[in-house]
């Protein structure tokens, strides 16, 4: 399908379904009562804000850095029917410094190819003098609220220009959107998705969930990240199915939201980061209400290795209102791949698989440090149909079952390499079409295993330790943010060898005696699951961790800003 046949069909779809209600958006002060918008609605709507917000020229690229709003879904949605090319930018939270978040986002978005951003009025007159094209002001419903914290004078120092109107790079004519691509490393990525692509996932998605138009997605994910934007919005509206939007910022607020919004609503899947499940299960004894979940078909662990311990303990919380464990699912996806490459089986629980039994490399010592929460790995299931994934080592030779090293895959809906001024940057792709992920893990009985990223791991007197592992550790402590916690090795020029830094912030009213007794606390547990002792902890007050223009946490960021601040100038590696 190109893209013209894409839009077409997306317009028949929605006037098909003309009276039927297809997106619901929850907003605060007014959660208990989302707006529906019928199939009309979102036709009529999106294309109408497009047409008073836009002058980019067709197959041009419009950046919206937009809150959660319904001018968000709509440009997003009115922009593809109109034939420009949306690339959502996430908006900041409250825990930035705005200042240096402005400076940081300006320096980005004047090396991006695009032809316009729309956004709030007052960002777009910070960002207006800095960029070689058109800031485009749209006023939302409460926009006063997230533009405080931008309210700063912000004197530009322009410097050398960027090619004029953005750059020249190219897009496939069947190009729909751009979702950008960025972990806890390294600078954010274009991604082109093209009509071909985003049908081959969705359907791809489709059949192994055995997805029908009984069910319904509810989702708190932000639509600049791949499973907020493929998983919750695309993939329900294109089986004619309704999904529910709600902010992470409110769902932060009220986590039982979600169990209210998926009873509410009948919400049959819902994707969220292993994290999550943890969060949410530690926060069951607060929860008042009680919620009626069996209908679930599946809460679908995504965007981080899995943690058995995370999903157990979720199952244990929420058993009564009907969550087992066979609806605890789990997927390997990446906006490379539109999103998902790998899914379990739904009806049953995951997979696991002994640490004990891994066979790693010889060159690689003792595991211990493997060992840390669970003592098996948790399966990120079996490829989607037409999808093809392999191990690989350091000599790209392809590796047997249980033997872990370099994630490659190989799919139908695949992009063609990382998108800039330039054309396509391919240097991630085989001759052969397979991407290097950049991801740890390995098979078993034709099921992926995640452990963890490449280039984060720690290699500490020889032995592998994943800053991932240490961090699920440390996410435990009682008085640490959820979520806020960062691993990551400082050279150790004395002993030729790495050192474990933990940072983690303190949630609430920062106490340093609070601070100092949970820094002992951290540094007990990570030595009685990791076996090795980190050489740093540092708790911190809320937004000291260091976050990318696209909301993730920045781990080398974050590790400079440990080693220009807190870290002894005696322990400053050479």
């Amino acid at each position: 399908m190109d893209g013209s046949a894409f839009r077409s069909e997306l317009r028949h779809l929605l006037e098909e379904n003309c009276d039927r209600v297809l997106l619901r958006i929850a907003l605060s002060p007014e959660l208990g009562n989302p707006v529906e918008l019928t199939g009309a609605d979102i036709l009529s709507r999106a294309q109408e804000l497009a047409k008073k917000f836009t002058v980019a020229s067709a197959s041009q690229v419009v950046l919206l850095l937009l809150p959660h709003s319904l001018e968000l879904f709509l440009l997003h949605l009115g922009l593809v029917l109109t034939e420009r090319l949306p690339a959502i930018l996430p908006w900041p939270t409250t825990r930035i410094d705005p200042e240096k978040y402005q400076r940081n986002l300006l320096h980005q978005l004047r090396h991006l190819p695009a032809r316009q951003i729309i956004t709030l009025p007052l960002l777009a007159k910070n960002l207006c003098p800095g960029l070689p094209y058109p800031a485009t002001a749209c006023a939302i419903d409460g926009g006063a609220e997230y533009e405080k914290g931008l309210a700063i004078s912000l004197p530009l120092e322009l410097g050398e220009q960027p090619d004029a109107a953005g750059g020249t790079g190219e897009v496939p004519p069947d190009a729909l959107f751009l979702q950008f691509s960025g972990g806890t490393t390294g600078a954010q990525k274009s991604v082109v998705v093209t009509a071909p692509m985003l049908t081959e996932q969705l359907e791809r998605l489709r059949q192994i969930l055995g997805y029908s138009a009984s069910d319904s997605v509810v989702s708190w994910l932000p639509m600049y990240h791949d499973m907020g934007l493929i998983a919750c919005l695309w993939f329900p509206l294109w089986q004619r199915t309704p999904s529910l939007q709600f902010s992470a910022s409110d769902w932060l607020l009220k986590p039982d939201l979600l169990f209210r919004f998926m009873e509410r609503y009948g919400g049959t899947f819902c994707w969220l980061p292993n994290f999550a499940f943890s969060y949410l299960a530690a926060l069951r004894g607060r929860m008042k209400e009680q919620h009626s979940l069996g209908h679930v078909r599946g809460w679908i662990n995504c965007s981080e290795p899995v943690r058995l311990r995370s999903t157990k303990s979720f199952a244990e919380a929420f058993g009564e209102w009907g969550v087992g464990m066979e609806s605890l699912q789990a997927s390997y996806a990446m906006a490379e791949n539109v999103f998902a490459v790998t899914q379990t089986t739904l009806g049953r629980a995951p997979a696991t698989f002994p640490r004990a039994h891994l066979r790693h490399r010889a060159a690689e010592p003792d595991q211990h440090a493997f060992d840390l929460i669970d003592d098996v790995y948790v399966s990120s299931g079996q490829p989607l149909a037409g999808m093809e994934v392999r191990i690989v080592n350091d000599a790209r030779e392809v590796l047997n079952d249980a033997q872990p090293g370099e994630i490659q895959t190989r799919t139908g809906c695949l992009f063609a390499g990382y998108w800039g001024s330039k054309g396509f940057i391919t240097t991630s792709l085989t001759a052969d079409g397979w991407y290097s992920t950049g991801d740890y893990g390995f098979m078993a009985g034709g099921e992926l295993y995640v452990i963890g990223r490449l280039k984060d791991i720690i290699i500490v007197g020889g032995q592998n330790v994943f800053p991932e592992d240490i961090e699920a550790v440390v996410n435990s402590v009682e008085g640490v943010y959820p979520g806020r916690v960062v691993a990551f090795g400082i050279q150790d020029p004395e002993y030729g060898t790495e050192n474990i830094a933990v940072v983690a912030e303190l949630r609430g009213l920062f106490d340093a005696k609070a601070a100092t007794a949970l820094e002992r606390q951290i540094h007990k547990l990570v030595m009685a699951t990791a076996g090795i002792a980190p050489r740093h902890v540092a708790v911190v007050p809320e937004r000291w961790i260091v976050k990318s223009t696209a909301g993730k946490i920045s781990r080398r960021d974050t590790r400079q800003r440990f080693l220009q601040e807190r870290l002894p100038p005696r322990s400053q590696p050479v």
